[in-house]
């Protein structure tokens, strides 16, 4: 069982948390079924009733567990899939995470800090497949590096190129101070992302040995930091395999919890990633999980959390990911192969320095969803630009507003996508699959869907209501 250092916040109770994940049995399908429905009522759940679920060992009362988390996610943001594309910027980093191809001991990656004008490149290449939203990516220095983030948020809102442009940007940067989230707070800056990657303390420090994030306590107190200096949202992350998947699982439902009632926000997103091999690393998950324990701990966290958007990545195997968007997830992380990065990595003999390893364009993510899942792929960046962020809209999300603007933005955005960055084969399908969604929607929302996509394809770009 792990220690708890002295600092670590008292939310966290690493014993509670080993007492609930003690019970052994599988629940009767009786139990399964009422926390299900209490999870379709969109009230998160406590620890013994995930236990439970993490026990079912039946395979029908696994299918309803799958089926439920697919329902919930329909229930607050229908069959959308927002699509994002990881923007890395700079690997330089103090930290000596041990499974993370940018810690600084390695010697096998190129470092590079992107400049302004490489920044743009490599953004122009995203936008030319049709991205509108970006997460920023970087690794942690000892000095900060806020000024420099704040410069390449600046840079990408200001880019324009012939038909699109970047909408929304988050940020996967580390712990900041309270003075460092003012200067982002200058720009339009979007989701702050921070990771705990596991819950698990001894794990943690197994995995982290040196540098800022090798701070336990202060990485778990990082996002009520950013929320208490003004950000507007965070995001919360496992990287699955770090620590015991079944504590990580608590320990990210109670760091929910606690954003919740102390800051009334919640976790905006929550990442589910599994560690995977790096260059330079020869680092093994301690605590591996097979497709089938990730996928269940996907439909878990939704069942969990319900009003959280579930971000997940193409880097998973391809049946992995596809599957996992039919049980919950409703965001994806998706880079191309034409990486915008590819200027200056596919010199010979030269070491990358952001070895994503993405093998999926856009066009043809786009095209699974539309032609295999028959969800509707989003660009949508309404919600923030209208000031709908922390509080006010995870109560939009709990009274099921918050679906109502969702279905026609969506629509409107994905038609800008399919005029302009679409394969003619893509396009098709969208425009079957537009018509086929227009037929499912309330009166009033197809009304408002209706009246924004003819304003797209008049060439109006950006519309939302």
């Amino acid at each position: 069982m792990p220690g708890t250092s002295a600092s670590a916040p008292t939310w966290l109770d690493p014993v509670a948390i080993e007492t609930a994940l003690a019970r052994e049995s599988a629940p009767e399908t009786a139990v399964v079924r009422e926390i299900l429905d209490k999870a379709l009522a969109l009230e998160p759940l406590g620890p013994d009733e995930i236990v439970a679920l993490l026990r079912v060992k039946k395979p029908e009362d696994l299918t309803l567990i799958l089926a439920t988390a697919d329902l919930v996610k329909q229930k607050v943001y229908g069959d959308r899939i927002v699509l994002t594309a990881p923007l890395h910027v700079s690997n330089t980093c103090a930290s000596e995470c041990r499974y993370c191809a940018s810690r600084k001991g390695n010697a096998a990656v190129q470092r590079k800090r992107l400049n302004p004008s490489e920044i743009r490149e490599a953004a122009r290449k995203l936008i030319r497949q049709g991205h509108k939203r970006v997460v920023l990516v970087s690794g942690q220095s000892t000095e900060s590096d806020v000024e420099y983030w704040a410069e390449a948020t600046e840079a990408l809102l200001r880019l324009f190129d012939g038909m699109g442009e970047i909408r929304r940007v988050n940020f996967d940067l580390g712990v900041l101070t309270p003075d460092e989230y003012a200067v982002l707070k200058r720009t339009e800056a979007g989701t702050v992302n921070i990771y705990q990657e596991t819950y698990h303390e001894k794990s943690y420090h197994n995995a982290h040995p040196g540098g800022p994030k090798s701070d336990f306590a202060g990485r778990l107190q990082g996002p009520g930091v950013a929320l208490e200096s003004g950000m507007p949202d965070v995001g919360l992350g496992l990287a699955l395999g770090l620590g015991p998947w079944e504590f990580d699982l608590l320990g990210l439902a109670a760091h929910a919890a606690h954003l919740a009632q102390e800051y009334g926000a919640g976790a905006r997103t929550v990442n589910l990633h599994r560690v995977r091999p790096a260059p330079g690393c020869d680092f093994q998950a301690p605590y591996a999980l097979n497709d089938d324990e990730f996928l269940r701990a996907v439909a878990i966290t939704r069942l969990a959390i319900p009003y959280t958007g579930i971000l997940l990545t193409t880097r998973e195997p391809a049946g992995v990911w596809r599957e996992a968007c039919n049980i919950g997830c409703s965001q994806l992380l998706t880079g191309s192969v034409a990486n915008p990065y590819e200027s200056w990595t596919d010199a010979p003999g030269e070491k990358a320095p952001f070895p994503i390893g993405e093998e999926c364009h856009l066009d043809e993510v786009v095209r699974f969803l539309l032609e295999e899942a028959r969800h509707l792929p989003s660009f949508c960046t309404a919600c923030p630009r209208l000031g709908r962020s922390g509080q006010e809209f995870i109560s939009l999300v709990r009274n099921g507003s918050i679906k109502s603007q969702c279905g026609p933005n969506s629509i409107a955005g994905f038609m800008e996508f399919l005029i302009n960055y679409a394969t003619p084969y893509t396009r098709q399908l969208g425009e079957k699959v537009i018509a086929e969604k227009l037929e499912q929607l309330p009166e009033h929302e197809r009304g408002a869907a209706e009246r924004l996509l003819q304003k797209v394809r008049s060439g109006r770009m950006d519309e939302f209501i």
